[in-house]
């Protein structure tokens, strides 16, 4: 299981306590507690592990109450730090059952907080022998925001409700912009730049420019960054496979919560960029008009694609919502695959949503050709050379 992004901690602030969620403000008492104290962590586990739900449960701990606002991320001290292995050895050795959970201690708006995450699996949970005034065969379950023992009613209808549920039928396409398959060869050119280039420097009298023209010319001037722009355009571009994710939810069954987890790895020494395509240059000017400026205006709508890159290699996560039964999604942003060079690679895919564990999708594709120096005779050949194809090709990316 992968652990959760800041996107998805600040997801569960606003969610509120239940059967799948609890706040603690702070860490468990672990290291030289005493049983009943360890009992605590131990309750707590269990009954989040055997309580009804349809996704993964958490404990967030580092987190104070504040109902009904989201709780306050006071943190948790340096010291005192738990490792994940210790724990895990604690619970299992005392349960019947192997159970599957993450503990993890991780910094959140600057602050170090821990949490534990419970994948939805197959109940109950149950200890050995009694531990800390714990008792054994007894089913601890969480109800709503608080804690209690299962009746023997709701411990029948565990397995029931486990086995009732068929498994998710979900698919993930990759798709080219113009929505057909994507394929598995692409022919590329590996630009490296030059360590510098020239400022962009023309001269226009201002005869250009009569009296009553709507832009005069104090309204316009020359982009001095042009070239340097032009150069970081055609390196991108000339390595880009564009990609576009779809989605379907064949189940008889809505899909809640539901994103996706898109990763590129390359198969031998090379590696990949991956970023939203709305991320990627815009097509440069040789000159900065005012109107131009201003009348961009940056896109307040918060983004539904998003790539973490805390970790080993960059995630793009694609936020999807409920998907219904029959329905198909596309995310709202394709995707910037950035082959560093020629080699094999593979598009990894993870699918997550409340009612089924991840599903897991590939695609594989093979990235030729050769690495290419870009001086600035060379890129003056690609910019004045065949502009329509070179530079102003991506005009509607602008």
């Amino acid at each position: 299981m992968m652990a959760l992004n800041d996107q998805s901690l600040e997801q569960l602030r606003f969610k509120g306590e239940g059967a799948d969620l609890d706040y603690k403000a702070e860490r468990p008492k672990f290291k030289g507690a005493t049983d009943a104290e360890k009992a605590e962590l131990l309750k707590d586990i269990l009954a989040m592990a055997n309580s009804h739900r349809e996704g993964p449960a958490y404990i967030l701990y580092g987190f104070k109450e504040d109902a009904p606002n989201p709780p306050e991320v006071v943190g948790l001290p340096l010291d005192g730090a738990i490792d994940d292995s210790r724990i895990q050895q604690f619970v299992n050795e005392k349960l019947d059952t192997k159970l599957n959970f993450r503990y993890e201690e991780r910094m959140f708006q600057e602050k170090h907080i821990a949490v534990v995450t419970i994948p939805k699996q197959p109940r109950p949970f149950t200890l050995k022998k009694p531990y800390g005034g714990l008792d054994k065969d007894v089913v601890y379950i969480r109800r709503g925001s608080s804690t209690s023992t299962a009746l023997a009613r709701e411990i029948a209808m565990m397995g029931a409700a486990d086995a009732a549920r068929p498994p998710a039928n979900a698919a993930v396409e990759f798709r080219h912009e113009d929505n057909k398959p994507l394929g598995n060869e692409f022919d590329l050119t590996f630009y490296e730049k030059a360590d510098e280039y020239p400022d962009y420097e023309t001269y226009v009298p201002n005869e250009r420019w009569p009296i009553g023209s709507f832009l005069s010319p104090g309204m316009s001037r020359d982009n001095r960054d042009f070239w340097r722009e032009a150069a970081d355009f055609v390196v991108q571009f000339k390595r880009l496979i564009r990609i576009r994710i779809k989605v379907s939810n064949g189940s008889a069954f809505a899909l809640t919560s539901a994103k996706v987890e898109v990763r590129v790895v390359g198969t031998d020494e090379s590696d990949a960029e991956l970023l939203p395509y709305g991320d990627m240059p815009d097509v440069p000017r040789k000159t900065d008009s005012i109107l131009h400026n201003v009348m961009r205006s940056p896109a307040m709508d918060k983004p539904t694609v998003v790539v973490d890159r805390r970790g080993d290699y960059p995630v793009c996560v694609i936020q999807l919502g409920t998907l219904l039964p029959g329905e198909t999604a596309v995310a709202d942003d394709d995707l910037a695959v950035l082959p560093s060079g020629a080699g094999s690679y593979a598009i990894r895919v993870r699918l997550l949503a409340q009612e089924t564990n991840p599903l897991a999708f590939e695609h594989r594709f093979e990235a030729h050709g050769e690495h290419a120096p870009l001086d600035f005779v060379r890129l003056e050949e690609i910019v004045s050379g065949s502009p329509e194809q070179e530079v102003r090709e991506e005009d509607e990316h602008d």
